[in-house]
């Protein structure tokens, strides 16, 4: 009789980000929540932290129910590494260059590793992000973001 094995991975995964979430949820209630018109500094936090669990609670589950081979490896490495490596750049530059700059280079960064290799859509596709979310964010929403070199634009 050959059994299969539960998936291991999906359920250490998940039990991981679970308490991860759970933290994170208890951690949120320390601040105050407020309500979704009124939200406070705990509510993100708190929505992320209910997100995280029933994520965490669905890869458990499936792990569970769908018993199989382990997967072998951690798949393909380059790609997340380089996003990382970029999203730390970007925190990096993101005072001296200013947020258009910034975000600029984090678009073309992940453009470029979703495959787009054309310069000419890769540069407007980031500058459309970079511009499109500092008008919504800085002039329609109000939120003060870093100007870097391009202070004088203000």
């Amino acid at each position: 009789m050959i059994t299969k094995t539960r998936n291991r991975r999906d359920l250490i995964g998940g039990f991981l980000f679970l308490l991860t979430g759970v933290g994170v949820l208890f951690e949120s209630l320390r601040l105050k929540v407020g309500t979704p018109t009124t939200p406070k500094a705990g509510f993100f936090p708190f929505v992320s932290g209910v997100v995280l669990i029933a994520l965490s609670l669905m890869v458990m589950v499936h792990g569970w129910l769908k018993p199989g081979k382990e997967a072998e490896g951690f798949g393909e490495v380059r790609r997340p590494a380089i996003l990382v490596a970029g999203t730390v750049i970007y925190v990096v530059i993101l005072d001296p260059l200013g947020y258009v700059l910034s975000t600029l280079f984090l678009g073309g960064v992940i453009f470029w590793v979703l495959g787009i290799r054309s310069w000419r859509i890769l540069g407007g596709a980031s500058a459309a992000l970079s511009v499109g979310t500092y008008i919504l964010f800085a002039k329609l929403l109000g939120i003060e973001l870093p100007m870097g070199l391009l202070g004088f634009i203000g």
